[in-house]
Parts: C-alpha cells; sequence; structure tokens
C-alpha cells in the first residue's frame, strides 16, 4: 500500500502537538503506576480512563489510551521483581528471575534491565506492525461478506479457546459477550429485543460502562474479598523496596543490556508472532519466550536470579503490545481486551476499524503508527525516572486502593452520557466480572464478541440480501469461505482436544503425588 503523504503530514501535525503529548506522557505515568499496583492491569486501567478518552480528540484519546497500554505491560514488571507479585499477568513469568535478583540485592539492576528489554522489544515490534496490518488489509479488501463472517467465527472461536484453562469456560464467555450484543434494537428492523420490558435498553448496552464494571469493578470486587481474607502482609516489605534506593544497589551497564541480545530477539520474534494471534496475548507470549529462552541457552540456569531470564519475559510481554493490534486494524477485530478497547475508543472517536480505515482515515492509521512508535521514547524516559519510585506503589493500602478505583469506575460511567442507566449497567457487570473471576471465567471472549457480533449480524444478513435468503450460499459462497470455515471447525475442536488432555494429565499428576504422599 503506498504511503498517502499528506495523510502522513495530518497525522504528524495532530501528534505533535502540546495536548497529544501531555496525555501521552500522562498515559505511560498512570500506566506503569497502575501496572506496578497488583490487580490492576493494563485492561482495567484503560477501562477506567476510557470515559474521559471519549470526550477527547482523536490525538490525545490515543495518546491517553496506547500510554496506559506501553506503560502497565511494563509496569507489571516493578512489583514482581521487588516482592514476587506480578502488578499484571503478563509480568509472572519476570518474578522467576527478576525476585531472586531483588533478594541477591540487584532490584535495580533487574528493574532497569526489564525495562531495557521491554522498550527494545516493544519498539521493533510496533514496526512489524507499521509494515504488515497495510499489507493485511489490502487482502482483507478481498472478502466478501461469506469470508467476513467465517473469519470473524475463526476468531472468536479461537479467542475463547485459548483464553482460559478451560475450553468451556472461554465459550460461556464468548456466548454472554454475543448475547449482550444483541440487546437493543435490531440493526434491520429497529425492532426492540432481549430488553426484558427496560425501554433504557431500547439503545442497547454501551460499551463504557460494560468495559468499566467488567475490568475495573470486578476486579476490585475481588480484591475486596482478597482483603477480607488476609491475615498479615510481610513485615520485610519496605526493608525489601527500600534496598532499591541503597547506594549498595548496582545499576545496569551497556555491557550488561548487550550481553541479553539473544534473549531479546527470542522475546521479540514469539511476542511479536503470538501478539498477532487473537486471543494469545502477552502473557502467552512471556512464558513462551521464558520457556524458549531457557531451552536454547541451558547453561544460564534460568529461574537462579539470571538477567537474561528478566530480558526474554519482558521483551516477550512487551513485544505482544503492537502486533495485537494487526487483526484490529487489518480486519476489524481485536486481538486482546486491551487492542478491544482501543477499538472501542477508535469507535467512540467516528473511526470504526476495519480494512478500510487506510484509505477512509488515512491520518488516524499514521496517527496511531507514530504515537506507538513515540510512545516507546516517552516509556524509556519515564519508566527511567520513576520506576524505582514506582516500586513504592506496593506500599499503598489496598483499603485506600479499592474503594478509590470503584468510586472512579461509579463517576466514569456516570460522566459518559450523564445516565444513571449506565452506573446500573457498570454495578451490574462489576458482579459479572467478579463471578467470572471466581469461577475461572476469562473476560476477554466476552468484551472481543461484543464488539465482533453487530459486524459480523451484519455481514451475515448482507450475505442473505445478496444471495436472496439462500444460507448455504451465504455462508459458503467462495472456496475461501469454505476454507475459513473448515480452519474454524478445526480449530476448535483441537483447542477443545487440547483442553481435554491437558486437564487429565493434570488429573494424573495429582494421583501421583497423592500415591507416592508428596
Amino acid at each position: 500500500m503506498e504511503i498517502n503523504f499528506e495523510a502522513l503530514a495530518v497525522a504528524a501535525d495532530l501528534v505533535f502537538r502540546w495536548p497529544t503529548l501531555m496525555w501521552l506522557a500522562i498515559g505511560i505515568f498512570m500506566g506503569i503506576a497502575g501496572g506496578a499496583m497488583p490487580g490492576l492491569t493494563a485492561a482495567t486501567t484503560m477501562a477506567l480512563f476510557l470515559p474521559l478518552a471519549a470526550q477527547m480528540p482523536l490525538g490525545p484519546a490515543l495518546g491517553l489510551l496506547i500510554g496506559i497500554y506501553k506503560g502497565a505491560v511494563f509496569g507489571g514488571s516493578i512489583s514482581a521483581i521487588s516482592f514476587a507479585t506480578p502488578g499484571t499477568p503478563e509480568a509472572a513469568a519476570t518474578v522467576y528471575d527478576g525476585y531472586k535478583l531483588m533478594l541477591n540485592g540487584k532490584g535495580r539492576k533487574a528493574i532497569l534491565m526489564a525495562l531495557y528489554a521491554s522498550v527494545t522489544a516493544d519498539f521493533l515490534s510496533d514496526l512489524v506492525l507499521i509494515v504488515v496490518a497495510p499489507a493485511l488489509a489490502v487482502i482483507a479488501l478481498a472478502f466478501g461478506p461469506s469470508e467476513k463472517v467465517w473469519l470473524m467465527v475463526m476468531a472468536i472461536a479461537l479467542l475463547a479457546s485459548l483464553s482460559g484453562a478451560h475450553f468451556a469456560k472461554g465459550l460461556i464467555s464468548a456466548a454472554v459477550g454475543f448475547f449482550c450484543a444483541t440487546i437493543g434494537s435490531d440493526p434491520i428492523g429497529m425492532v426492540q429485543r432481549n430488553t426484558f420490558g427496560f425501554w433504557q435498553l431500547s439503545d442497547g448496552i454501551h460499551l463504557i460502562p460494560l468495559v468499566v464494571g467488567l475490568f475495573a469493578m470486578g476486579r476490585m470486587l475481588e480484591e475486596a474479598m482478597h482483603l477480607f481474607r488476609e491475615k498479615k502482609v510481610a513485615e520485610d516489605l519496605k526493608a525489601r523496596i527500600g534496598e532499591i534506593f541503597s547506594k549498595r544497589s548496582e545499576g545496569l551497564s551497556i555491557r550488561e543490556y548487550l550481553s541479553c541480545w539473544r534473549e531479546m530477539s527470542i522475546g521479540f520474534g514469539i511476542g511479536t508472532f503470538v501478539g498477532a494471534l487473537p486471543g494469545l496475548g502477552s502473557t502467552v507470549g512471556a512464558f513462551l519466550s521464558y520457556s524458549v529462552a531457557k531451552q536454547v541457552r541451558p547453561h544460564i540456569k534460568f529461574g537462579t536470579g539470571k538477567l537474561e531470564g528478566v530480558a526474554a519475559a519482558e521483551a516477550g510481554n512487551n513485544a505482544t503490545v503492537g502486533p495485537t493490534l494487526i487483526p484490529l486494524l487489518a480486519f476489524g477485530i481485536p486481538g486482546s481486551s486491551s487492542a478491544a478497547l482501543l477499538g472501542g475508543a477508535l469507535t467512540l472517536q467516528g473511526f470504526t476499524p476495519n480494512p478500510r480505515m487506510f484509505d477512509l482515515y488515512p491520518h488516524a492509521v499514521y496517527a496511531l503508527f507514530i504515537i506507538l512508535l513515540v510512545g516507546n521514547v516517552f516509556n524509556l524516559g519515564i519508566g527511567r525516572f520513576f520506576a524505582l519510585l514506582f516500586a513504592k506503589i506496593a506500599l499503598l493500602p489496598r483499603q485506600l486502593l479499592i474503594p478509590l478505583v470503584m468510586l472512579m469506575a461509579v463517576l466514569g460511567s456516570y460522566a459518559y452520557q450523564g445516565n444513571t442507566t449506565d452506573v446500573w449497567v457498570m454495578l451490574v457487570f462489576g458482579f459479572v466480572g467478579f463471578f467470572f473471576r471466581i469461577w475461572g471465567i476469562p473476560e476477554a471472549p466476552l468484551i472481543v464478541t461484543f464488539l465482533v457480533a453487530p459486524m459480523l449480524e451484519a455481514e451475515l444478513r448482507r450475505g442473505l440480501l445478496i444471495q436472496k435468503g439462500d444460507w448455504f450460499d451465504a455462508l459458503f459462497h467462495s472456496n475461501l469461505a469454505i476454507g475459513l470455515a473448515v480452519t474454524a471447525f478445526v480449530l476448535t475442536f483441537l483447542c477443545a482436544r487440547f483442553s481435554l488432555m491437558e486437564r487429565i494429565g493434570a488429573a494424573s499428576e495429582r494421583e501421583a503425588k497423592e500415591a507416592t504422599g508428596d
């Protein structure tokens, strides 16, 4: 696809303005802070600020949300290294070596390694997004209604299958999201459906109260439950955090950073590939990168407090940030919860993600690309300056954090349109998110199917109109559509089989341990 230099100039003018850069810096700052707080994931923090972004112009809105996304994925490593509690799920693999480095008095070195590996892999993966997404969008333009229907079905099946330990739970989450998307008025006949007699739902469920409730309120309800169960906090926590600031704590040299180039390369390659596949996400990227690096260099003895382990894990999770937007921009299908929130923000701005974005709104796409690249510079600068201070965020009592976040969730939902219905919807989905976490049901399929379902229905109806009501021709109009349909069924079968064998293996392992008395 040729570069539209006029749109590129408009995008550059949009990005390199004080409001956009200011909100990008604020987003990075809040993202790192949110990531460093156990319980606040990237998606949770983005959901909290989505109502604010919806009221902003395009540039500042993208700056805020992309900044939060980038900052939070790195920020999770701070608490993972400081006290073995990953601030975000994707930082769990960083605990293995990062926390041991902390115990060995090298916490500062570990945090700086996490920062530099994160920014390096993130920057390189953003370049992959910029090159790959436009090329895939050109291919996607050749897709008709039949092909788009099966592509969306395949994405939903893949996401539902790979977003949790149990295949059925992923499908349940996807089904709930699909049902929620049908609430409101029929897009063709404008007939109300699934409103249960509530006229307030005639316009459907809005995205902002749904995501704020599902991610932010649901997470805080879970944290409140854990808070009631807690009996004590480790007494030496403050002492361990304080070691980071002592003069005895070593910094990171350029030579040490460059010595981890193999691990960062592995993390970049695997993270980029994993990020481009809908449903896998940065947590899979981190663990897979760490595992491959451990196998490639067994003499390093990963897990004993090695900088290479921190570099592999952090490069692996941050390398997914850019590529997770590839399915969103090329096909209009979010690749993760965070990508879904960013896609929702673009929709609220009037730029619905789809393959024609590169033709219809090139300045918006170019602005997103530029902000992604500039965000890495901001992430490096702000992270380098504040990362060590953010380690102390772990000392913030959850008795204060939980009600504060709940209050922000209520205010944000009400401020979106100024009505109490959105607040009630947010509270309902807050409890939905809470019970999802209790039962181990992933939230990602719900939010993605909620966004994809209206597009799937529109394409299916368009296909039926073109084929004059013939369902077979509407669904299997071409060899490509048939191929995508077969792929969707095969993926569903394989993922269900893999999940079943995984549970059987886990049960056998438990029985073996019980038999040996372990």
